[in-house]
């Protein structure tokens, strides 16, 4: 049986979930947040953003966070991925400051690289160690690369929620932008309220940014896995592979309709077993079994058949 697809299609990394009141479905909660940057000489805005906003709107709710972690090489990004990992705290929110490729993956300041599928491989452990609570947001260009490699396959989620970007951005438009966020979601606690402050203070700056509530992906996913194996092509597709013995001579239609039902009560079920694997493996149900009512997910998927 054919997988759903590895993860978010271009076209679908566009779709702003924000406008279709996706935020306000999950529980969203924080308890420190964390700043990665590498941008060498060249940054003022990580610092900045840190020392204006981050850190005194922290002080004044009682929120935890730290100064910004500078990230020379790879050794210092899985120092910093180990070190929120150890955290005593288990709901973080990470910020990224630093460039971005589409094919290359982040750049740090010494010239290494870190690609897309170790960003998600490493954003994933800290996703199950905090129970599916992980917010990430990126000042960084073309960083929705990481939404376009989440698989929903025998694999955890790698984040919750994240504000990223599919374009080349400015440092400038990603401060005012951040600035807005962190201000209202530090004081308010409410996701959907930063994001619709960006929306009234900056009008012409959200287009740049991708806002993904990553349950909602798991949704829009399974939903087109699942009429795909509605259609009659799929089916017949299925019916063939499965029984091999058919490719050895010609069926009339008549004798694949006749056989077509007891293939049915057999097929049907391995589309919801492949269902609820993939479900209790990217929701972490062994982990977590509480996922299962806090996502809202069905036990059973609907088929037509």
């Amino acid at each position: 049986m054919a997988p759903p697809p590895a993860g978010l299609s271009k076209r679908q990394s566009r779709k702003n979930t924000l406008k279709h009141g996706i935020v306000e479905r999950f529980d969203y909660t924080i308890d420190k947040i964390f700043i990665l940057k590498s941008l060498g000489n060249t940054d003022t805005f990580a610092d900045a953003l840190f020392e204006e906003t981050i850190q005194p709107y922290c002080e004044r709710v009682g929120l935890a966070t730290e100064p910004p972690i500078e990230l020379l090489d790879v050794n210092d990004w899985d120092k910093a991925i180990e070190k929120i990992l150890t955290d005593e705290h288990r709901c973080p929110l990470i910020h990224f400051e630093m460039h971005g490729d589409d094919q290359l993956g982040l750049s740090l300041v010494l010239g290494d690289r870190i690609p897309w599928q170790k960003v998600i491989d490493d954003l994933t452990r800290i996703n199950v160690r905090s129970g599916f609570n992980l917010i990430i947001t990126m000042a960084v260009c073309y960083s929705t690369m990481n939404a376009i490699n989440i698989s929903m396959v025998k694999r955890p989620a790698p984040y919750l929620f994240s504000v990223t970007t599919s374009l080349r951005v400015l440092g400038e438009e990603t401060y005012r932008l951040f600035t807005v966020f962190f201000k209202e979601f530090i004081e308010t606690g409410e996701l959907y309220t930063a994001l619709k402050r960006i929306e009234q203070t900056y009008p012409e700056l959200p287009a740049k940014l991708d806002i993904l509530a990553v349950p909602y992906l798991f949704e829009i996913v399974f939903e087109d896995f699942i009429k795909k194996h509605q259609e009659t092509a799929e089916i017949e597709r299925e019916f063939y592979h499965v029984f091999s013995e058919m490719q050895q001579h010609e069926v009339t239609r008549e004798e694949f309709e006749k056989s077509k039902e007891g293939f049915l009560k057999l097929y049907w079920p391995m589309v919801e077993l492949h269902y609820k694997k993939c479900r209790d493996i990217f929701f972490m149900i062994d982990k977590y079994p509480e996922n299962l009512k806090r996502f809202s997910l069905p036990d059973k998927i609907n088929l037509k058949i």
